[in-house]
């Protein structure tokens, strides 16, 4: 204790809280690498100032990003300010242009939201470009105090309640919490200049008119409403940390697919708490482009109701330009797919073994007639294979797209089954159904190619020479 004491000497009181608050929940570790995100603005300004002063005692190595969004005719001259005193403070420095007005476009949010995921963006690519271990971000007590009352303005459930997280990922803020007014006096004594940014009194956005009109109306009932509103956000997040470690079990339990399109299973979603499967849907969203970006808890709920229901398959519209597809005991939420126009449908005679090229679906089907002494005992590799017993069939042949009604019996059913359902069984996209092909002997379908044989021609023991049919895909359309 005595040597940490020591190690703290001549450090500014605010310095020694920042120190204290960070060891405390492991926000920066000695010997780490940390991008630094900013703005010129005071709290940014004060985060790169106290970073700097840690550096020695903490052996950092402290690089600085500035995003620059293309909105102001400001940015360029705090985009110099800021590189100016990154590399008066020995730090490295690099700027970053976003493209916020074409991802707002492309992904139909506010333009705050667009900056937003613009910038994060930009600090993980920047992180990862760099080898840092975290990113440093310069929120304050005063921005948690905003948080928690722009998430009662729009519903938010307990974890929106529960503000800013002083971690998330690789995401830290050692500021979380310092108040603004300590970061003015801190900046006073340390001689420290900065750049206001004329948006943040912008009343058109919900934060500004939080910040400059709701909160002080608040003050004067409780003049210290900031600090409530932060002790509210730090109950509230022990609540919510234990509730996202159930979270983090049951997604083991019914969660497949991977981070690229996660899939839920419905049957076990329904089996969960309200409060695990909702946020289990949070984590759904947070992993397609968008995130919770434009949704309260109404949407949540929603999507819940929707996913555990009785409903055995539908979708749902969702903000961002984004669909929750169920079906059967599967639920999931991708990307809106835009509208593609109807395959065409075809139809080719084949006259004996060769290859047809099937233009609408861009594959090719190979038949060959083999003598079943020369296919291993394995018999065929693959679906995209299939062996027809010759004798049962009738020539010419004729391969066609999917019709209404189309029946066959699969191999090893009794009965016979509509290729549409057994597509379906199969778990074949819908989009791609219509551009199965398949193989018909006079009135009886062989073969739905890469699918499935039909239990009536697959060669037998008995048989002396088959048919190899392979279907080869190439560019399917979506």
């Amino acid at each position: 204790m005595k040597a940490l004491k020591k190690d703290r000497q001549g450090l500014d009181p605010l310095e020694i809280r920042v120190q204290k608050f960070s060891e405390q929940d492991e926000l920066i570790h000695p010997g780490s690498r940390i991008l630094v995100g900013v703005s010129g603005g005071p709290d940014s300004m004060a985060l790169l100032a106290v970073l700097c002063s840690l550096r020695s005692r903490l052996d950092l190595e402290l690089t600085v990003l500035y995003c620059h969004h293309g909105l102001r005719a400001a940015a360029d001259q705090e985009e110099l300010f800021v590189r100016q005193w990154a590399e008066r403070w020995d730090c490295t420095f690099s700027a970053e242009r976003l493209s916020v007005r074409e991802w707002q476009q492309a992904r139909k949010c506010s333009l705050q939201e667009a900056a937003r995921e613009c910038r994060y963006r930009a600090l993980e690519a920047q992180r990862q470009r760099q080898q840092a271990r975290s990113v440093a971000l310069a929120h304050t007590a005063n921005d948690q105090a905003e948080e928690v009352l722009i998430g009662l303005i729009r519903g938010a459930g307990l974890g929106g309640l529960a503000g800013i997280p002083r971690q998330r990922g690789p995401f830290v803020r050692p500021l979380l919490g310092i108040y603004r007014e300590e970061i003015r006096a801190y900046l006073g004594r340390r001689g420290i200049p900065w750049l206001e940014d004329a948006s943040n009194r912008d009343l058109r956005f919900l934060r500004a008119r939080v910040r400059h009109h709701l909160l002080p109306a608040l003050q004067q009932y409780s003049p210290n409403m900031p600090v409530q509103l932060n002790r509210l956000a730090e109950l509230l997040r022990a609540d919510e940390d234990f509730l996202q470690e159930k979270t983090r079990e049951a997604w083991a339990l019914a969660a497949s697919g991977g981070d690229e399109i996660p899939v839920l299973s419905r049957r076990r979603l329904a089996g969960f708490p309200q409060a695990i499967g909702s946020r289990m849907i949070q984590t759904v969203l947070r992993r397609t482009p968008g995130g919770l970006a434009g949704l309260g808890s109404r949407h949540i709920l929603t999507l819940l109701r929707l996913a555990a229901g009785p409903s055995p398959a539908g979708t749902f519209d969702l903000p961002g330009n984004r669909v929750a597809l169920w079906e059967k005991d599967r639920f999931l939420i991708r990307p809106r797919i835009p509208a593609q126009p109807q395959p065409r449908s075809f139809s080719y005679r084949i006259n004996g073994p060769g290859e047809v090229l099937i233009r609408e679906t861009g594959g090719t089907l190979i038949l060959k007639k083999v003598r079943l002494e020369d296919i291993p005992k394995k018999g065929v590799r693959n679906e995209q294979e299939a062996l027809v017993a010759w004798d049962k069939i009738r020539w010419p042949l004729r391969v066609r797209s999917p019709e209404a009604g189309d029946r066959f019996q699969p191999l090893g059913m009794a009965g016979t089954k509509k290729v549409a359902r057994f597509l379906m069984d199969r778990k074949v996209p819908r989009d791609r159904r219509p551009l199965i092909p398949l193989l018909w002997s006079g009135e009886d379908l062989v073969w739905v190619a890469g699918v499935g044989l039909a239990q009536p021609f697959a060669a037998g023991a008995d048989s002396i020479a088959a048919l190899h049919l392979e279907y080869r895909e190439g560019e399917i359309r979506n």
